[in-house]
């Protein structure tokens, strides 16, 4: 058999980090890299569950794979094989259905399919367990888009909330962080491999060192990181509101090499919804903070994630929602209609909100986001940017790039790739600015 394979991601960039490192260690064992899940001979689909709908793509790639890749012999990793292993276990040509607690045999599970020849397809082999086979968090980076430009660094795993809509500290075990001296000699690599730009992320990534003995932080490990490595440019992932402290942010203001980009989670503007969903913070809380962000960093990105929809929320209580984003500097959301996740405390509330009304509701804020969005864009023209050049091929004579503040920018072709460079805005894009 060809030792070719594709791993398919879904979720959060933690999870795309944990599956960028599964195809570092099987390149790195003389496997092949195909270029879809149709011409791999091995398919390693990496789960989410944080939504039904999150679910269903996960089903509905698999049974692509089966219908278009008969060959194919398929691993289905990641959240939804630790939530819920014995629903994947039935889906067609899955052989092996791994939990997130054994996520580190993944590399050799693929090796092993590789010297099979079988032409039948039995239902699949579960390993999984509540036991996590990983108590120190090992180094997890992700390879990026447009080669070796940007790469996602997982120095968190699990979390320890009880945020009463929330499946994933079931699927993903108590909070545990990498040692700062191996995420330190982690991005030292990746600066050696060429990477320009380290993104730190974690599933509660504000939580990052207490574990650990002596007790570290965040912040201490961003210091730790910009002493000890020559990186160009460190872009934090999701913190929650409580987290961004004040050092942080000063951090962030003051320090050349960390990208103005806050991503928080607000959930809800309702105090109501707030208390329901065990979110620890007020809506005063959230925008205060905001606010605050927007002053130190006034070029910053600012974004959050909202759920509309949760039990209970009526037409005021996502008004509150609502006129909280619009008074508020955010610059981008990201929009859930709330999904009820089996045994968590949100799935035994009474007052479900209608589906149509949720989706109503989730059009209703991405509309008000793409006023604000577009507003925010408007005001860097004129502006310079340090921006991250990520293609090699232009499209319509452009190159596609990051901003150091989290834009989409569209640049002249001769600009280089994989090196920061300043260019002046000049004008907005359907999704970004041009310059």
């Amino acid at each position: 058999m060809d030792r070719t394979f594709h791993v398919e991601n879904f979720g959060c960039r933690a999870a795309q980090s944990e599956g960028a490192s599964i195809q570092q260690e099987l390149i790195d064992n003389g496997a092949t890299a195909a270029a879809s899940a149709f011409d791999a001979n091995v398919v390693i689909v990496n789960s989410c569950t944080v939504t039904d709908e999150a679910d269903r793509q996960v089903r509905q790639m698999i049974r692509r794979v089966a219908a278009r890749n008969p060959n194919a012999q398929v691993i289905v990793t990641g959240c939804y094989a630790q939530r819920a292993p014995e629903e994947l276990s039935a889906l067609p040509h899955v052989r092996y259905v791994v939990g997130n607690s054994h996520k580190p045999l993944i590399g050799e599970l693929t090796q092993q399919l590789f010297a099979e020849d079988f032409s039948t397809h039995g239902r699949a082999e579960i390993i999984c367990s509540s036991i996590f086979l990983e108590r120190e968090l090992k180094p997890a980076s992700h390879l990026g888009s447009g080669g070796r430009t940007r790469a996602v660094v997982k120095v968190q795993d699990g979390c320890n909330a009880n945020c009463s809509f929330c499946v994933i500290p079931s699927v993903r075990g108590r909070s545990r962080s990498m040692a700062p001296v191996a995420v330190i000699q982690e991005v030292r690599d990746l600066v050696d491999r060429g990477y320009k730009e380290i993104v730190l992320s974690g599933i509660h990534l504000g939580t990052y060192g207490r574990d650990l003995t002596p007790k570290t932080s965040l912040c201490d490990l961003l210091h730790g990181i910009l002493k000890n490595n020559a990186l160009e440019r460190v872009r934090l992932s999701s913190i929650e509101p409580l987290e961004v402290t004040p050092a942080i942010i000063e951090l962030v203001a003051s320090h050349p090499r960390l990208a103005h980009h806050f991503h928080v989670p607000l959930q809800s503007g309702s105090p109501l919804v707030l208390r329901a969903m065990y979110r620890p913070y007020t809506a005063d809380y959230y925008q205060d903070l905001a606010h605050r962000l927007r002053t130190a960093v006034p070029d910053a990105s600012i974004g959050a994630d909202v759920m509309v929809g949760f039990p209970g929320e009526t037409d005021e209580e996502f008004a509150a929602t609502y006129r909280l984003i619009e008074n508020s500097p955010l610059t981008y959301l990201h929009v859930f209609p709330y999904s009820s996740r089996p045994g968590t405390v949100a799935a035994d509330l009474p007052y479900a909100v209608p589906g149509h009304v949720a989706k109503y509701r989730a059009k209703a804020l991405r509309q008000l986001m793409a006023r604000k969005n577009e507003s925010f864009r408007r005001s860097m023209i004129g502006r310079e940017l340090d921006v991250l050049v990520l293609d090699e091929d232009p499209e319509g004579g452009r190159r596609s790039a990051m901003s150091d503040n989290f834009l989409r920018v569209r640049v002249a072709e001769d600009i280089p790739v994989n090196i920061w460079t300043k260019v002046r805005v000049v004008g907005i894009t359907e999704d970004g600015v041009a310059a």
